[in-house]
């Protein structure tokens, strides 16, 4: 099997081949006053070179990422932004590895009975969740930042003020969503937003928390019909979390622990099908994890998930014995409903010269979120409400039915496919950040992006532009995109393999070779990585 047994719920040091502890050791160092080397890959070309002017101004890899969220929430604002939240994967240039969780939380007034209204879980107040980007952000600052604050968000404010071109991916969510023009004066100018983004900056986050901002976000809502408060703002943790550590031959894989489903079911996969398995295997391995997702994932804080079990070797084992010549039914993997979709996502990956690593992947949900815009700020509120069973037995916006292990709770954290994830070489030092938006597409484009690079030895770009397949146990459908070159062996295993014309994940990965970057940001929507020099 090709993902070895050893897997932790601890955080890790460096190891040496034999798997001893060592301690971690940057072979390059920098002051903050010169640039650093290094590599940006976020969905959109001005946010990537957000990060990177900030490596070029001797900031880290960590400042980098923050500045490319910034930015990204400004010239992206329908997959992610200050009204939302979201998971960073950090491997420090010294020191352990941490998961910073800061995931939307229920408001404290929020109820299953709250949300009888069909929809009501989608648009509007009461499908707003308590934002934490802002809170999340600095914190992830406090922790591992080395620029200003001034200096990182420098560019999302400079873009918010002037303006910026219309992109592709932008015009087409305008197109679909024609009340988001609201968020734009003329030439894409976006004055609140600068403002709050200067708030954020003078009270190291803490306007987000107890200030204008949050009191702009909270009045917003409750306007719309929501039971945020500021109590739910102000009462707000960033929860810090461990990855799960595993080994994938000789290199250590680092992934999102639950509350998000997205790192069990990537270990699951990669330790079911190894190298040589084949595309067939692949896709069973993953009808089960996508099952195991429906039924076992939730809040750690509010749930057991054993994730033990579920990585166990002779659990993964029996999996690994249905790799016979024809797939199965639903009921086989598993009785449980599937869980939720979150296409206004959004992935940045960095990695610079001192060693230092981030996986950030943010979200608002879907596309422009709940569709409130906060009257001063212009933050687009996230519809994270809709992540939970909102109503057990009905289907979310995108189809799909939950089960109660994800039923809305005061002050839980919904269950998401989230899968931000970092590969340490045999050296034990940064080799690959990767992870995607797209909801659960984003488990099997993360699972795919990395399996080329690893097992064929594709570059960023090849890998991120390969025609992808995926399969979410229920709908029973393998969905592949138009070129798939595999379709035809999906569908003589008895798969019923179904053709989208629409591209369903974006990909965004850097890769680490000694003092070389190898980065790409997925075209389908349209993304350009940047470097540092």
């Amino acid at each position: 099997m090709a993902l070895l047994a050893a897997f932790f719920l601890i955080g890790c040091a460096k190891r040496d081949l034999d798997g001893d502890m060592q301690p971690t050791i940057a072979t390059q160092r920098f002051d903050g006053t010169m640039p650093v080397p290094g590599a940006v890959a976020a969905d959109h070309p001005l946010a990537s070179e957000a990060g990177a002017s900030v490596l070029r101004a001797g900031g880290n890899a960590v400042d980098a990422a923050i500045a490319a969220a910034l930015a990204s929430g400004v010239v992206q604002p329908s997959g992610s932004g200050l009204g939302g939240g979201g998971f960073a994967l950090v491997v420090p240039a010294q020191g352990e590895p941490n998961v910073l969780d800061f995931r939307e939380v229920a408001p404290s007034a929020a109820s299953m009975e709250s949300f009888a209204a069909q929809g009501s879980s989608t648009r509007g107040g009461l499908a707003v969740a308590v934002p934490s980007e802002g809170i999340g952000l600095a914190e992830l600052h406090r922790m591992y930042g080395r620029a200003s604050l001034a200096t990182i968000a420098a560019p999302a404010i400079r873009l918010a003020e002037e303006g910026f071109p219309t992109g592709e991916h932008l015009a087409r969510s305008l197109e679909e969503s024609p009340d988001m023009r609201a968020l734009f004066l003329t030439g894409n100018r976006r004055p609140g937003l600068a403002e709050a983004l200067r708030a954020w900056v003078d009270t190291v986050g803490e306007a987000f928390r107890s200030g204008w901002v949050a009191e702009d976000l909270v009045s917003t809502v409750q306007a719309q019909g929501g039971v945020l408060s500021l109590d739910d703002i102000r009462n707000y943790k960033v929860k810090l979390r461990k990855p799960l550590v595993s080994s994938y031959g000789r290199r250590t894989v680092l992934t999102m622990p639950p509350p998000s489903s997205g790192g069990v079911a990537l270990l699951q996969v990669l330790g079911v099908a190894g190298p040589e398995a084949s595309l067939h295997c692949e896709v069973e391995a993953t009808k089960h994890a996508m099952a195991d997702r429906a039924a076992f994932g939730g809040d750690p804080d509010f749930a057991s998930v054993d994730v033990a079990r579920l990585l166990d070797p002779r659990y993964l084992g029996a999996i690994t014995a249905d790799c016979g010549p024809q797939t199965f039914p639903p009921e086989h993997y598993a009785p449980a409903p599937p869980p939720v979709d979150d296409h206004g996502t959004l992935h940045i990956s960095a990695i610079d010269a001192e060693g230092v690593a981030v996986a950030l992947t943010t979200t608002i949900n879907t596309s422009f979120g709940s569709h409130v815009i906060a009257g001063r700020s212009g933050i687009v509120l996230n519809n994270q409400m809709d992540d939970f069973a909102t109503r057990l037995g009905a289907p979310n916006a995108f189809g799909l039915v939950q089960g109660a292990q994800n039923a809305v709770a005061p002050g839980k954290r919904p269950l998401s496919s989230m899968t931000p994830t970092i590969v340490l070489d045999a050296q034990g030092e940064p080799e690959i950040a990767v992870g995607a938006s797209g909801g659960p597409f984003i488990i099997t484009a993360t699972t795919a992006v990395l399996r080329s690079i690893l097992d064929d030895g594709a570059s960023a770009s090849e890998a991120v532009s390969r025609p992808r397949w995926h399969h979410q146990w229920m709908p029973n459908a393998a969905i592949v995109e138009a070129g798939f070159a595999g379709a035809e062996g999906l569908r003589a295993a008895g798969h019923d393999v179904r053709t989208i014309e629409k591209p369903f994940s974006s990909v965004q990965v850097v890769v680490a070779r000694g003092a070389q970057f190898d980065a790409a940001s997925d075209p389908r929507k349209g993304g350009e990585p940047a470097f540092s020099r």
